[in-house]
């Protein structure tokens, strides 16, 4: 950061001053001459010549003043600042394209539902547009899928055009929005597997001069990147892998010569984001041999160059490629802060004290302003829209950097339960990776796997390596091992005193660690984290499913207001962080984490939205 230096005006424009020598007097005087005065000459004396007078010394005129100087204090140095914008409810706000307004999905008034925008700084709302939709290639692009069209609405906002694309796999549009990408089909593989390779469809983005390309690969484009010769949109990211049993990796695919590269390679491989310019992509490897290859790295998109951060936490590009960060807290009741990455050389700095800057997110639903000055976020205080000005100049707030989220074993804070691991969230353990409630995911199953639960995800995902140790998360006693709970292979139930049952759910085998019937305490281990995915072999979904059940076994209620931990963070703020399915009649609802409704099995389902978001 540049210091601000002194000011100071200079003294200009001084002038000398010359003294001016007085002149001899004249020696003899004419009578009556004008100007004159008479001499009378003594009679008795010869006349004589009077001398002249010594001129009389000039003093030289003191220098003049110098000219007072104007001393110019510097201007404060620039402060970030958090202001409350006094919008209850809304969720998922997004930056428009210029960065001058937010954009949110609102019902205020029957017949005002659509795209509003709030201007952070007069706070004036306006209804932009009745349509809502994912904004692509810089906001430029209001992008729709339609299920029952089986296709893709795309609308171009500068000029109103609209399209449709023959898809609803997602589709990717290149930042200047002139091309799109997405999977058109899947191939079965041979040998009886059911891993799938990819037919990758390449076209304008208003769909003309499409081509098909299979891929040796399971993928899916993440991102636009030149061409080797710099030329825009030369080249695809991909994440995706060759067989179900080879770990994940980035690929660049070249869109000219067809040719592929894998840039890096890692167990688990998620939140994927390339910067603005393409030069720079951010993700996170997770669950590898070496553990010092876990983390939150950031890489050159050709993969020539990459640096891992020391610290985990949700993160945005800015237009000039910084990374901004904000880490997860050891403490729900702790303060985000704000850290800026260089990624030229890997240095970060701190932007935020929560001494003076306090702020926390809830569901980590936070965007940032293409120019990174300005981060909007859902209170999680007040559940209302507020802002972090985050103004040019700013010095950096010595720190070092965060130390993230801790292993608690067993119950804390008052609350009953811990949590199904011993050790702490990170890269090399565990995360949260699918919530309790109205998920977009369950919503997407609510006619077939989460049908029973009323269509909702009745539980919490936890995904760890298959083998993780489970432990009890409260004293109690288990009363089943493998019975008809569902969550194949195999399931473990534990009751506690409060009556409540825990159900860990996709565990590996059936348990060798317990008995039923017998009697356990918190923390110790009870079974091992398994895989939800046919064969069951690791490489498919591996996580843990558990549930809180109450009133015997026939009610499901949500897990998180029963353990004292900051929920939010537990996702490692892996982009985009929680999400849950929103009814457009009734936006408002369902949409934190601690609001999530109890379900009875087998009672009817309670998200058939008439209109979802997502579709």
């Amino acid at each position: 950061m540049e210091a601000m230096g002194r000011k100071s005006r200079s003294a200009v424009g001084r002038r000398a001053v010359l003294a001016a020598a007085g002149s001899a007097l004249g020696a003899c005087a004419v009578p009556g001459a004008p100007g004159t005065r008479t001499v009378v000459q003594e009679p008795a004396l010869a006349p004589a010549t009077l001398p002249e007078p010594a001129a009389a010394p000039v003093a030289p005129a003191p220098p003049p003043a110098p000219a007072p100087v104007e001393v110019i204090a510097p201007p404060p140095a620039p402060r970030p600042s958090v202001s409350d914008l006094g919008i209850e409810g809304i969720v998922q706000p997004v930056w428009a394209g210029e960065g001058d307004r937010v954009l949110f999905y609102d019902r205020p008034q029957p017949g005002e539902d659509g795209t509003w925008s709030i201007d952070p700084v007069s706070g004036k709302l306006t209804r932009e547009r009745p349509q809502w939709g994912n904004l692509a290639a810089n906001g430029t692009l209001l992008v729709t899928p339609r299920p029952a069209q089986r296709d893709t609405y795309v609308l171009h906002l500068p000029s109103n055009r609209e399209w449709a694309l023959p898809t609803t796999n997602g589709v990717l549009f290149s930042p200047d929005g002139t091309m799109a990408a997405y999977n058109a089909a899947a191939q079965q593989q041979g040998g009886g597997s059911n891993f799938q390779t990819t037919t990758l469809t390449l076209s304008w983005a208003d769909g003309q001069n499409a081509q098909r390309v299979p891929l040796p690969l399971n993928a899916n484009p993440v991102a636009w990147v030149p061409g080797k010769d710099g030329a825009p949109n030369g080249r695809l990211l991909l994440n995706g892998r060759r067989s179900r049993q080879d770990h994940p990796a980035l690929w660049l695919f070249d869109t000219r010569d067809r040719s592929l590269a894998d840039l890096v390679r890692s167990r688990r491989l998620v939140g994927v984001l390339t910067s603005p310019s393409g030069a720079w992509v951010a993700y996170v490897a997770m669950w590898n041999a070496d553990a010092a290859q876990d983390g939150l790295w950031i890489m050159r998109a050709d993969g020539g160059e990459r640096r891992k951060l020391d610290f985990m936490g949700g993160y945005r590009w800015t237009r000039d490629d910084r990374l901004i960060v904000l880490p997860t807290r050891s403490a729900a009741g702790d303060s985000h802060e704000v850290w800026e990455v260089t990624p030229a050389n890997g240095e970060y700095r701190r932007l935020t004290d929560p001494a003076t800057t306090p702020f926390r997110i809830a569901n980590y639903d936070w965007d940032l302003s293409p120019d990174g000055t300005n981060l909007i976020y859902v209170s999680a205080g007040t559940r209302r829209l507020a802002n972090v000005t985050l103004p040019k100049g700013l010095q950096p707030v010595p720190a070092a950097a965060p130390a993230g989220l801790q292993a608690h074993v067993g119950p804390r804070g008052g609350k009953p339960y811990g949590l199904p691991f011993a050790t702490p969230p990170g890269a090399s353990t565990w995360y949260v990776a699918n919530w309790y409630g109205i998920t977009t995911n369950g919503y997407r199953g609510r006619n077939s796997v989460y049908r029973e639960g009323q269509g909702i995800h009745f539980g919490i995902d936890f995904a760890a390596p298959m083998g993780t140790p489970l432990v009890a998360m409260a004293p109690g006693r288990v009363i089943a091992i493998d019975g008809g709970y569902g969550s194949p292979p195999h399931n473990l139930v534990l009751q506690f005193a409060d009556g409540n049952q825990a159900m860990y759910g996709h565990v590996v085998e059936r348990s060798r660690h317990v008995q039923v019937g017998q009697t356990v305490e918190a923390g110790q281990v009870v079974a091992n984290t398994g895989d939800s995915s046919s064969p069951y072999d690791g490489f498919g979904n591996p996580h843990v499913h558990l549930e809180i059940r109450k009133g015997g076994a026939s009610i499901a209620t949500n897990p998180t207001p029963y353990s004292d931990y900051n929920w939010d963070d537990l996702g490692l703020g892996v982009f985009p962080g929680p999400r849950f399915e929103r009814d457009l009649d009734n936006p408002k609802k369902y949409q934190f984490l601690d609001d999530q409704p109890d379900i009875r099995f087998g009672d009817p389902i309670i998200s058939n939205f008439a209109r979802p978001w997502p579709p």
